[in-house]
């Protein structure tokens, strides 16, 4: 069979292509049809898109945010006109290079967030851009999920899925995208659209491309009448495949067309562009029973795995998952709480395998669970725990969907990880697992560790390297080599199982399958992209040593980052994700300034990220460090950015920090009269027009003038509490127990509260500390404030700025006037914002701090009559709240108040971030950019345990927000 000639868009060598100025231009020429801001060339940008979570990085030559179909043939077209190949990017949390380019870099914004679930939930259509977590979220309800379940699912996004055919935990062969498509929407590289979905899209498509569905028609009868080829098809697809492209469809289908939209699954984009999918959906059984199982070696585990296969006829009831973890993997998280029952069980060499049982009913799953256990004993089991509790569930399962990262944590400083993923026939699993471990350790990857899906033969391993050392590239060329060979060859397995080819795996595409197959699959690409526009080099590629080129460096930067993978786990969470840098593009800038800091090699560019770095790493970051919650190391890249605040606060920032410790009383009246005075201006002169005159200052101020806007109100300012004669501020006793009987309470209003009141709402509510100290009177408390509390602050604004001296004597002292109230911690001690209590927490004195949300639920409300609710209240978790925890509690009251609550599911931090909402209100904006979509059109009231966020969210969430108190308050006034 004649192997296609190869065409590339590359110029000959001697009319080289300026990339930078290429992607200029083609900038320049998408001018007016996208947003200018939605298009990067700077070296800041470009840098910060250059990895994805594979070992491989390539700096974009343009940076381009696509939203429609449209901006998809525009793209195409510039790209075309300018000679630079197009790589389309989801999540970019692809782990073979296949995300990365050096030409254009085309990432999927907002435009490509459909989600709709068809009547019975048995199919669902997405967008691109979903991610896979959140449809299986909206699916929950139906008992009802994807089939592609991968690890990576709360950050990955269906696009990906898609072109990677990715699978995962449960999926196996059966559940991938492949085979549970109902419908694919693509363009193609000419633009033209497909939707094999619609009858009038694919009667136009058989018209105007007969020639390329005759040559589909053509490759299927070729290959059909080739028994061999048939047979190595047939066999390579058995266990799990993402080698090269799905040449599968050539034997499943007959139709062109499904041919064709069957060969895009898995494609990697070298074939065309998929704007929307169709999934049928899967089961997902109410009873869960989970156990993390032991056994004395491999070959007893691999008996066990090969037993509850089911000869390899996947269901959704009964054994779902069985999850391999060899020893040295199961080193690495062992100090972990879920892993502590197991830890008796396990010796030198003790592989566990981490097991799911699924039933439709209760009956059924203890049936199922019975049968499991009895072939786990009968294979050596040495300890078997099987439990429904679903925390515990969960906990397991996120103990093995860290192991990509909590495993890359482990390997030294300033190393690279490195990541492949494999299958073999099941029933010989066990002298694979061996083989692989000896392979791993005879080139020197010692700290390499494996896990995998073990009922599809398919492992996972993971190791590092430092690649700043020329040899270690070698090595691991030579170490893929000898993969390839045990892989494909010696066990007729999958070199990739489910990562995808990349171009990690692209130089051995064709020892996997044969130059038969090899040849067949650049035909394919030929037919789709004879120019090699989309994606090229990757998934083929004729470079015997692509593999082991632009390979990642990870230079020390800083002690609280140097662990990053930069895996983007951490993205969803991130408020300023997609509008300037995420936590891992942090990361990865700082890494390189720090790289050229110590070279000297390139100054110029340094300054330039140096200084473009301010607004997009610094000004723009949250801090919030919510990132850490998804990071499976806990990562706090906020931390890091407040130390590089720091560091750039020179003696003039520092002595205004000073003077604004020194005078936080002055500042806060300042702060508190000048929102009142613009809330009068507000009602004098129009609102719009105030808005106006204060954005115009803040933005020719550089930032430096705070803006005005309808919800900003003035803040009720610090509360009098009625005379009490216990009163130890009065009588010199700071002695918590009440002459009156009652218990004490110190309340310590917090300054955001006291300056930033709630816009006005409809049901007459009280400011939140009015309603905090109802409340406690309500319920039976006696009161005790700090004196004079204008100006008294926790430090935290301080500590966010970067000035951590002046946060630290501000907060000591109020931690010192606490600790007396309260008898050093004798009597309860309450605030009323989660930042506050959060930095109060990071910060302790001897007085321990109640939040809100946990003082409320468990002291206020059980002492309450609830009087009224109302329809329904939307909710908001500030980040605070996040990492203390408090989502329950604040939910709880919440339902106590309200006959229904909606939870802000799209918004994370809401980029208010202390006063950023009145100096950078870009990000604010972004953040809650779709809030609006999570309340329902009955909703007139939302909450939040912080002040500011409250006021940003009332200004673009549609409804007002107000504390928690204030509404809790509302609902158990006593009704005359």
């Amino acid at each position: 069979m004649q192997q296609a000639p190869v065409t590339t868009l590359a110029p000959p060598p001697s009319q080289p292509l300026d990339r930078q100025a290429a992607g200029e231009r083609v900038v320049a020429r998408l001018k007016g049809v996208i947003a200018s801001n939605k298009m990067m060339t700077d070296p800041l940008m470009t840098y910060a898109w250059s990895g994805d979570a594979s070992s491989y990085r390539l700096i974009p030559a343009a940076v381009v945010f696509i939203n429609s179909e449209d901006d998809v043939r525009a793209v195409m077209t510039a790209a075309r006109a300018e000679r630079l190949p197009i790589t389309f990017r989801a999540a970019g949390t692809s782990l073979s290079g296949q995300a990365v380019t050096d030409g254009v870099l085309a990432v999927l914004g907002d435009g490509w967030r459909k989600l709709s679930i068809h009547p019975g939930a048995e199919q669902i259509t997405l967008g691109p851009a979903i991610i896979v977590a959140h449809a299986n979220t909206a699916l929950k309800p139906f008992n009802k999920k994807l089939g592609p379940d991968p690890a990576s699912q709360a950050t990955c996004k269906i696009g990906g899925v898609v072109n990677n055919n990715s699978s995962g935990m449960c999926c196996g062969v059966a559940y991938n995208t492949y085979h549970t498509m109902a419908r694919l929407r693509i363009v193609l590289a000419d633009g033209t659209m497909l939707d094999s979905g619609d009858a009038a899209s694919c009667a136009a498509f058989r018209a105007s491309h007969a020639d390329l569905l005759a040559a589909l028609a053509a490759l299927h009868h070729e290959v059909m009448e080739d028994a061999d080829l048939v047979a190595l098809i047939r066999h390579k697809y058995r266990i799990k495949n993402t080698v090269g492209y799905s040449i599968n469809a050539l034997v499943d289908y007959h139709d062109p067309l499904d041919i064709l939209i069957h060969l895009i699954v898995g494609s990697e984009g070298t074939l065309g562009f998929v704007s929307e999918v169709t999934y049928n959906t899967i089961p997902e059984h109410p009873h869960k029973a989970t156990a993390l199982v032991p056994f004395p070696d491999p070959y007893a585990a691999a008996r066990a795995i090969i037993e509850l296969s089911n000869g390899g006829v996947q269901t959704t009831t009964g054994v779902t998952a069985a999850e391999y973890i060899e020893r040295r993997a199961l080193a690495t998280v062992e100090h972990l709480v879920p892993l502590a029952p197991l830890l008796p069980w396990l010796t030198e060499s003790s592989p566990a395998v981490l097991i799911d049982v699924a039933a439709p009913t209760a009956e059924q799953l203890e049936e199922e669970t019975a049968r499991t256990v009895d072939i786990l004993r009968r294979n050596g089991a040495t300890h078997i725990d099987f439990s429904t509790d679903e925390a515990r569930s969960h906990a397991l399962w996120d103990v093995r969907k860290g192991f990509f990262t909590s495993g890359g944590a482990a390997r030294p400083k300033g190393t690279s990880m490195l990541t492949e993923d494999v299958a073999a026939p099941i029933d010989r699993l066990a002298e694979f697992v061996i083989d692989m471990r000896d392979l791993l350790d005879r080139y020197g990857y010692e700290d390499a560790i494996i896990f995998g899906h073990a009922l599809a033969g398919n492992l996972h391993f993971q190791m590092s390297d430092d690649f700043s050392d020329p040899k270690a590239a070698d090595k691991f060329d030579l170490f893929n080599q000898e993969l390839s060979q045990l892989v494909s060859v010696r066990y007729g397995g999958s070199l990739k199982a489910e990562h995808g080819t990349g171009r990690a795996i692209a130089p051995f595409v064709e020892a996997e399958w044969g130059s038969k197959a090899y040849a067949l699959m650049y035909r394919i690409k030929e037919l789709f992209d004879p120019e090699y526009l989309l994606n090229p080099g990757v998934l083929l590629n004729r470079d015997d040593k692509v593999h082991v080129k632009n390979l990642k460096v990870m230079p020390l930067a800083d002690d609280l980052v140097d662990m990053c993978i930069e895996c983007g786990f951490c993205e969803p969470a991130c408020p300023s994700h997609q509008m300037t840098l995420s936590p891992r593009q942090r990361i990865a800038v700082t890494r390189e300034r720090e790289r050229l800091r110590r070279s000297g090699e390139d100054p110029a560019r340094l300054k330039r990220l140096d200084d473009d770095f301010q607004y997009a790493g610094l000004d723009t970051c949250a801090a919030c460090n919510l990132c850490s919650l998804r990071c499976p190391v806990g990562i706090e890249t906020g931390t890091m950015i407040i130390g590089q605040r720091t560091e750039r606060r020179g003696d003039f920032a520092r002595s205004v920090a000073g003077f604004a410790a020194r005078h936080t009383g002055g500042i806060e009246a300042a702060m508190r009269a000048g929102v009142g005075l613009a809330d009068v201006a507000k009602s004098v002169v129009s609102a719009p027009l105030v808005e106006t005159v204060t954005e115009t200052a803040r933005r020719i101020s550089g930032n430096r003038i705070p803006r005005i806007y309808k919800a900003l109100k003035p803040g009720p300012g610090a509360p009098k509490l009625p005379e009490s004669r216990d009163d130890p501020k009065a009588s010199g006793f700071p002695v918590p127990i009440a002459l009156s009987g009652r218990q004490r309470v110190v309340y310590f209003p917090s300054c955001a509260t006291r300056m930033f009141g709630a816009p006005e709402t409809g049901h007459n509510l009280l400011a939140v500390p009015a309603a905090m100290l109802a409340l406690l009177a309500r319920a039976g408390f006696d009161v005790v404030m700090p004196d004079n509390l204008g100006g008294q602050c926790c430090g935290q604004p301080f500590q966010s700025k970067g000035f951590p001296e002046e946060a630290a004597r501000v907060g000591g002292a109020l931690n010192a006037q606490l600790a007396t109230l309260s008898g050093n911690g004798a009597a309860l001690v309450l605030t009323d914002a989660s930042t506050c209590a959060k930095h109060l927490k990071d910060f302790p004195g001897a007085a321990p701090v109640l939040d809100s949300s946990e003082f409320l639920l468990r002291e206020i409300l059980p002492r309450l009559t609830i009087t009224q609710k109302l329809p329904v209240v939307a909710v908001h978790h500030n980040c605070s709240a996040q990492r203390l925890k408090e989502q329950p509690a604040t939910e709880a009251i919440a339902r106590a108040c309200a006959d229904t609550i909606a939870v802000l599911s799209s918004v994370t931090c809401c980029g208010y971030a202390g006063d950023k909402g009145l100096f950078v209100p870009e990000l604010n904006e972004h953040a809650t950019r779709f809030a609006k979509q999570d309340i329902p059109a009955d909703c007139t009231l939302g909450v939040s345990t912080v002040s500011t966020c409250a006021s940003g969210l009332s200004e673009h969430a549609g409804v007002p927000f107000v504390g928690l108190a204030s509404l809790l308050e509302y609902a158990s006034r006593p009704l005359s």
